[in-house]
C-alpha cells in the first residue's frame, strides 16, 4: 500500500497502522510518559470552515489556563476557498491544520487524528459544531476521570432554520438532542462522535473500523465495540450546538447514504440499530417485499412531504423502512 503523506504536521506522532513508515511510529512523550492531565482536541473536516470553532476553543483554553492542543484535519476537501480559510488555524496558538492529500474516509481520519495527538485525553468534535457554554473545555477536564468515555450531548439553536432545512432541524431537535438522564438509559447506544472525550487507552484498544469509508454509523459500531471491550462510558450535560446546514433534499440524500452503509455492514450493526432489527422482523413475517413494493409506489408522496415546509418525522421513519427494504431486495440504488 502506498504511504499517505500528511501535509502540515509539526511532529510525527503516528501508530503504525499500515500506511506510515516504521521510522514515523515513535510517539512524542513528556518526561517519558504521555501527559495525562492535558487535552488534545481533534476535529475532522470536509468542506467546512472550522475557523470560528478553532478560535473559540483556543479562547477557552487560554482563558482557563489549560494545556491543550487543537488539531483540525482536512480530508482532502475539494473546495479551495474552504481549504484556504482553514489554513489560518495554523496562526492560532496551540492550534494546527493538517491537509490530507487524499480522501481517507470518515473512520480512518479519526484514527489518524488520534495517532497525531500528543496528550492522553482526546476530545473529538465534528466540524459543524460550536460549544454551547463558555466553560465547555473546562467541564471536560473536570469530568475526565468519571469514565473511559465522556459524552457531552448536543443541542440545536432555538431559532428554526429556513423552510428548506426543516427536516434536519426537526429530527435533530426532537430525536438526537436528549437529556443526560435519557442518554444514560442506553449509554452505549446513545454514543455519538460529534462531541466526546476518550482516554488514549480506550481509544487505542478500540479504534474506528476503517471499513467504514462512506457516511454513516461508524459511531454506532464504535459504541458497540466500546461496550464489548468493557470500557466505561458516561454522559454529562456539556453540549455543543450542531449547526447542520443541510437542506431537506440534502438530508434525504444523507439518509440514503447512511442506510446503504447499514446494508453493507448489516450484521456488524444489527444488535445496536433498531431499523435493522425491525427489518429483520419484516423478513421473518415475509412482509419486506410488500413494504418495498408499496415504497416504490408511494415514494413521490413521501418525498413531497419530507422536502416541504412541514415534514413529518413519522413519514420520515416510514421512508427509511421502505428504502431499506427496497435496497436489500434490489441491486439498483435510487
Amino acid at each position: 500500500m502506498a504511504h499517505v503523506k500528511i501535509i502540515g504536521t509539526r511532529n510525527k506522532n503516528y501508530v503504525n497502522n499500515g500506511i506510515f513508515p516504521t521510522s514515523d511510529i515513535e510517539k512524542t512523550r513528556v518526561n517519558g510518559n504521555f501527559e495525562t492531565d492535558m487535552l488534545s482536541i481533534l476535529i475532522p473536516t470536509y468542506n467546512f470552515d472550522c475557523t470560528a470553532l478553532a478560535q473559540e476553543l483556543q479562547r477557552q483554553i487560554t482563558h482557563e489556563g489549560i494545556t491543550a492542543e487543537v488539531i483540525v484535519m482536512d480530508d482532502a476537501s475539494p473546495n479551495p476557498n474552504l481549504r484556504k480559510a482553514n489554513l489560518s488555524i495554523n496562526n492560532l496558538p496551540n492550534c494546527r491544520h493538517i491537509q490530507l492529500p487524499n480522501n481517507v474516509g470518515i473512520a480512518r481520519i479519526r484514527n489518524l487524528l488520534a495517532d497525531e495527538a500528543k496528550y492522553d485525553y482526546m476530545l473529538f468534535l465534528d466540524a459543524d459544531v460550536y460549544p454551547a457554554h463558555d466553560n465547555f473545555v473546562r467541564n471536560y477536564i473536570e469530568s475526565r476521570n468519571q469514565a473511559d468515555v465522556v459524552c457531552g450531548g448536543l443541542l440545536f439553536r432555538p431559532t428554526p432554520p429556513s423552510p428548506q432545512c426543516t427536516l434536519r432541524y426537526k429530527y435533530g431537535s426532537q430525536v438526537e438532542s436528549q437529556s443526560v438522564e435519557r442518554r444514560m438509559q442506553q449509554p452505549y447506544g446513545e454514543f455519538r462522535t460529534l462531541n466526546f472525550l476518550i482516554s488514549r487507552r480506550a481509544f487505542m484498544t478500540t479504534r474506528f473500523n476503517e471499513e467504514f469509508v462512506r457516511y454513516g454509523h461508524e459511531d454506532t459500531l464504535f459504541g458497540k465495540e466500546l461496550q464489548q471491550k468493557g470500557h466505561s462510558i458516561t454522559h454529562i450535560d456539556n453540549p455543543i450546538y450542531h449547526d447542520v446546514p443541510d437542506t431537506n433534499v440534502q438530508f434525504i440524500d444523507k439518509t440514503h447514504r447512511c442506510i446503504v452503509n447499514l446494508k453493507e455492514h448489516y450484521e456488524k450493526l444489527f444488535s445496536h440499530v433498531r431499523l435493522l432489527q425491525f427489518h429483520r422482523k419484516l423478513q421473518r413475517w415475509h412482509l419486506d417485499s410488500v413494504v418495498a413494493f408499496i415504497y416504490n409506489i408511494i415514494k413521490p408522496l413521501l418525498l413531497h412531504n419530507l422536502t416541504g415546509k412541514n415534514p413529518s418525522l413519522f413519514i420520515y421513519n416510514l421512508y427509511k423502512v421502505g428504502f431499506l427494504c427496497h435496497i436489500v431486495r434490489n441491486v439498483k440504488q435510487p
